[in-house]
């Protein structure tokens, strides 16, 4: 099986903060959620960030969103997947493709992924705001099947009071793991870690860095009672070493 390449990209970042409300910043939030998407995946696709830290492509706004665009397509992904925090009082949750393109495999995603992480909003007592379309510049530039996701509102009680639990970060980015994986037909994402809920964000930060490249792995045998085999570990020491 063929392993579709899925280009996650957290939304601002560097000198751009994105929206800020209630002691929060969306490039923050953007950030712990794209990598905990690419945990949740694990192995079953083959994930690549826009960013793994707290940095934009240019200073320019503009430039900086072509750059996003620009390196999805020299990637040749399948699918893009941009992700943001929303602001201005709203409440709930929406997503978008672009102008026109809501259509074949690109409306199949967005509504596998859409329902799911609706589901999660509506949990909680959260609104679906609808699957909505926009001339936004990610969505126009990019050449591959391409959804902006956005996530709540940060300036909004409700939503800001669940934006900082990590527990519901974890339940988005397992929902939104578990559209991506129906609609490309990919193996089931493993059930939820419960209270190895830890683990999954630390394996979320290893895996986006680029420090080990199967999490499926580690999250099955880096816990109590789990044995990891020696070549495993090499591998890992070895990356690890690369980077410090």
């Amino acid at each position: 099986m063929i392993k579709p390449l899925i280009v996650i990209d957290p939304g601002h970042g560097g000198s751009d903060p994105g929206a800020v409300g209630n002691g929060m910043r969306e490039k923050d939030l953007t950030l712990k959620i794209a990598q905990r998407i690419g945990a949740y995946l694990g192995d079953r696709a083959d994930v690549r960030y826009i960013r793994t830290t707290d940095k934009d492509l240019s200073a320019n706004k503009a430039k900086d969103l072509s750059a996003r665009a620009a390196l999805a397509n020299s990637l040749g992904a399948d699918y893009y997947l941009s992700i943001h925090i929303n602001a201005g009082g709203g409440t709930g949750f929406e997503s978008f493709v672009y102008t026109g393109a809501d259509r074949g495999q690109t409306a199949t995603v967005r509504s596998a992924v859409h329902n799911h992480v609706a589901a999660a909003f509506a949990r909680r007592g959260l609104r679906d705001r609808g699957r909505k379309t926009g001339d936004l510049a990610v969505l126009r530039q990019t050449t591959m099947p391409a959804a902006l996701l956005e996530y709540g509102f940060i300036d909004t009680a409700a939503d800001a009071a669940l934006l900082k639990d990590e527990k519901f970060l974890d339940e988005l980015a397992r929902a939104t793991a578990d559209g991506l994986a129906e609609a490309f037909g990919l193996p089931a994402v493993p059930a939820a870690a419960g209270p190895d809920g830890d683990l999954v964000r630390a394996l979320a930060k290893l895996h986006a860095a680029g420090v080990m490249d199967s999490p499926d792995y580690w999250a099955a045998n880096a816990r109590d009672g789990g044995t990891a085999k020696g070549e495993y570990v090499a591998k890992l020491l070895k990356n690890m070493a690369e980077r410090v």
